[in-house]
């Protein structure tokens, strides 16, 4: 692992609770500050974060060669309900109602599922989103039904050949795997998610591999990740011809339109693009082909969104909209029916559907920017708050040595990873130490170093 760019530990957790006014304030200060706060962004104006990573565990079932987990985090323990529950709250104090709170790790499957279950209900119960981050090897449909009924809003699917599944051999190939999936969450109420990383062995597939996105209409959500130096996976450095510009390109040729990534953004323009598309019957369209419009539409809903407590309610605030400024709606709905229409016969060989699709360059551990990461849309829950999720990675065992104050009506505990249960101090385990796991949590070295003292003794 390469050092850590000097000057990155500033960034720090945002702490345990908001002290603002504006829950908004903070990620549109950040963009304006490097100069990302123009009319067609979206973040710190119509919500206060994207989402926040929940990490249930840091465990997985899988061995990715792109992974972000550190060598030494499946050396510590799962937190406890009580752990996770008090980061739940946290994240609402920063960001209200409406925040999507991710449900990952490691792999949040190999949790209990009345865990799972627990943490849906009381994400629902604070008016926060649930998506379940997953592989998908367990995540079968009687797992995701229940997980459904217990509030479960949205479920990702990450798959693609970093994980090295047997007997795949390219990215068309796992389209069994992405079909089954698929299948187990069909019918069930939840927003189908699918995330891919992007990386030399699969850059080649990519057109091919939007085209099989643009064809399912279950898909409500595509996520394009490129390859980041982060992490314990084998794989590194990214190839130079893997750029926004050219995952962009190659996911327009699989959708076979010009999708205008540029005109609507989400947080940081080297961090992420967005495009919204219209799909039916093997054909797409952009919805954002008129940025001029689509700019007056964010305008017009910035000045009848007066809320400062968490995401915009985009009929709500469309309605005012279209009450205060009947024309501009009435613009709107015209484009959008034009859009619609040149999906020409599609229409009648397919249901219209809307697709979100996003292309996400996360940065290497040691070439962190810090313009981008105090300016970052998506977080990772801490002990001491939310943090970037760019430099958690690259900092993870050090916030995962960070212990967890939980207050309790008998008086405060404390969790620490390395630690398997709660403790009456803030003790700080050395995570480099193999003596604080079992035998069987070790890897590598660290896994020889044990074996060796205890042959020893």
């Amino acid at each position: 692992m390469k050092d850590i760019a000097s000057g990155i530990p500033r960034i720090a957790p945002a702490g345990r609770k908001f002290t603002g006014t504006d829950r908004r304030a903070p990620l549109r200060g950040g963009l304006q500050g490097c100069g990302e706060y123009g009319a067609g962004q979206t973040a710190g104006r119509f919500y206060p974060i994207a989402c926040v990573a929940l990490e249930v565990t840091q465990r997985c079932n899988l061995d990715c060669t792109l992974c972000y987990l550190s060598d030494r985090a499946e050396m510590t323990y799962d937190p406890p309900l009580s752990v996770l529950f008090a980061r739940l709250a946290t994240i609402h104090s920063h960001y209200g109602p409406g925040v999507s709170v991710q449900l990952t790790g490691g792999d949040p499957t190999l949790r209990k599922i009345e865990d799972l279950e627990a943490l849906c209900r009381e994400i629902h119960r604070l008016g926060m989103r649930s998506c379940l981050m997953t592989n998908g090897v367990r995540a079968n449909r009687a797992f995701l039904t229940r997980l459904a009924a217990a509030g479960l809003d949205d479920v990702a699917f990450h798959v693609d050949m970093t994980q090295e599944r047997k007997d795949f051999h390219c990215e068309a190939d796992l389209n069994i795997v992405r079909r089954a999936y698929i299948r187990h969450a069909r019918g069930l109420g939840l927003r189908i998610l699918f995330n891919t990383t992007v990386f030399e062995g699969n850059f080649a597939d990519l057109p091919t591999l939007a085209q099989f996105f643009r064809d399912r209409p279950e898909v409500a959500f595509v996520s394009f990740q490129m390859q980041a130096d982060t992490g314990r996976g084998v794989l590194r450095a990214r190839p130079d011809a893997i750029t926004q510009d050219s995952v962009m390109r190659a996911v327009e040729k699989g959708y076979g339109t010009t999708l205008h990534f540029d005109t609507a953004a989400v947080g940081h323009s080297k961090c992420n693009r967005y495009a919204s598309v219209l799909t039916a019957g093997g054909r797409a369209v952009s919805v954002l082909s008129n940025p001029r419009l689509a700019q007056r539409v964010m305008a017009a809903l910035e000045r009848v969104d007066r809320s400062t407590e968490g995401h915009l309610i985009i009929r709500d605030s469309a309605q005012r909209m279209a009450l205060r400024n009947p024309l501009l709606a009435l613009r709107a709905g015209v484009h959008l029916a034009g859009r619609v229409l040149r999906l020409g016969a599609g229409l009648l060989r397919g249901p219209l559907r809307r697709q979100s699709v996003f292309i996400h360059n996360f940065m290497a551990a040691d070439a962190l920017e810090e313009d981008r990461c105090a300016s970052c849309v998506f977080m990772v829950a801490t002990a001491n708050g939310p943090l970037s999720m760019c430099v958690h990675n690259a900092q993870r065992d050090m916030h995962l040595a960070s212990p967890d104050r939980i207050d309790t009506p008998s008086g405060p505990s404390w969790w620490n990873a390395a630690v398997p249960r709660l403790s009456s101090g803030p003790d700080l385990p050395d995570l480099n130490d193999p003596n604080l796991a079992p035998l069987k949590r070790l890897k590598g070295q660290m896994r020889a170093m044990r074996q060796n003292r205890k042959d020893a003794s």
